[in-house]
Protein backbone atom coordinates (compact mmCIF):
# COMPACT_ATOMS: atom_id res chain seq x y z
CA UNK A 1 0.00 0.00 0.00
CA UNK A 2 3.36 1.97 0.69
CA UNK A 3 7.02 2.62 0.09
CA UNK A 4 9.38 4.92 0.99
CA UNK A 5 13.28 4.96 0.80
CA UNK A 6 16.12 7.42 1.35
CA UNK A 7 19.59 7.90 -0.67
CA UNK A 8 22.23 9.19 1.06
CA UNK A 9 24.63 12.00 -0.67
CA UNK A 10 27.89 11.05 0.98
CA UNK A 11 29.07 14.41 0.10
CA UNK A 12 26.96 16.45 2.41
CA UNK A 13 25.66 13.83 4.63
CA UNK A 14 22.05 14.37 3.93
CA UNK A 15 19.60 12.00 2.21
CA UNK A 16 16.57 12.75 -0.53
CA UNK A 17 13.29 10.81 1.05
CA UNK A 18 10.62 9.88 -1.11
CA UNK A 19 7.69 7.72 -0.67
CA UNK A 20 3.99 7.04 -2.31
CA UNK A 21 0.94 5.61 -0.81
CA UNK A 22 -1.78 4.25 -3.18
CA UNK A 23 -4.48 6.34 -4.06
CA UNK A 24 -6.92 4.44 -2.12
CA UNK A 25 -4.99 4.48 1.11
CA UNK A 26 -4.36 8.24 1.38
CA UNK A 27 -5.49 10.29 4.18
CA UNK A 28 -4.66 7.58 6.61
CA UNK A 29 -1.66 8.88 7.89
CA UNK A 30 0.41 6.53 6.16
CA UNK A 31 3.18 9.22 4.82
CA UNK A 32 3.75 10.83 8.00
CA UNK A 33 3.71 7.51 9.43
CA UNK A 34 6.58 6.86 6.50
CA UNK A 35 8.28 10.28 6.82
CA UNK A 36 8.28 9.58 10.96
CA UNK A 37 9.82 5.55 10.58
CA UNK A 38 12.17 6.85 7.26
CA UNK A 39 14.05 9.45 9.68
CA UNK A 40 14.46 7.42 12.40
CA UNK A 41 16.37 5.20 10.75
CA UNK A 42 18.78 7.90 9.06
CA UNK A 43 19.02 9.53 12.41
CA UNK A 44 19.99 6.39 13.96
CA UNK A 45 22.75 5.76 10.76
CA UNK A 46 24.08 9.35 11.77
CA UNK A 47 22.49 11.20 8.87
CA UNK A 48 21.93 15.16 9.42
CA UNK A 49 18.43 15.20 7.67
CA UNK A 50 16.68 15.32 4.33
CA UNK A 51 16.06 16.77 1.05
CA UNK A 52 12.98 16.87 -0.85
CA UNK A 53 11.53 17.58 -4.07
CA UNK A 54 7.65 18.12 -3.91
CA UNK A 55 5.54 19.32 -6.78
CA UNK A 56 3.46 22.37 -5.78
CA UNK A 57 -0.07 20.37 -6.42
CA UNK A 58 1.08 17.78 -3.63
CA UNK A 59 -0.42 19.27 -0.59
CA UNK A 60 -0.53 16.24 1.06
CA UNK A 61 3.38 15.52 0.81
CA UNK A 62 3.95 18.93 1.72
CA UNK A 63 1.44 19.17 4.73
CA UNK A 64 3.46 16.57 6.00
CA UNK A 65 7.13 18.28 5.61
CA UNK A 66 5.41 21.23 6.86
CA UNK A 67 4.49 19.78 10.12
CA UNK A 68 7.63 17.46 10.51
CA UNK A 69 8.70 19.40 13.82
CA UNK A 70 11.92 20.14 12.31
CA UNK A 71 13.76 22.75 11.50
CA UNK A 72 13.34 22.97 7.78
CA UNK A 73 14.34 25.32 4.39
CA UNK A 74 11.82 25.41 1.95
CA UNK A 75 12.27 27.25 -1.79
CA UNK A 76 10.62 26.86 -5.11
CA UNK A 77 11.81 26.80 -8.35
CA UNK A 78 9.51 26.21 -11.46
CA UNK A 79 6.41 24.17 -10.03
CA UNK A 80 8.77 22.23 -7.31
CA UNK A 81 8.97 22.94 -3.75
CA UNK A 82 12.56 21.77 -2.56
CA UNK A 83 12.84 21.02 1.28
CA UNK A 84 16.01 20.74 3.27
CA UNK A 85 15.11 19.04 6.66
CA UNK A 86 17.24 19.19 9.63
CA UNK A 87 17.62 16.76 12.22
CA UNK A 88 17.64 17.79 15.99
Amino acid sequence: IAIGRYYLDKSTNRAEVAFVVRDSWQGRGIGKFLFKHLRNIARSNGIAGFTAEVLTNNKPMQNIFNNCDQKLKMSISGGTYHYDIDFQ
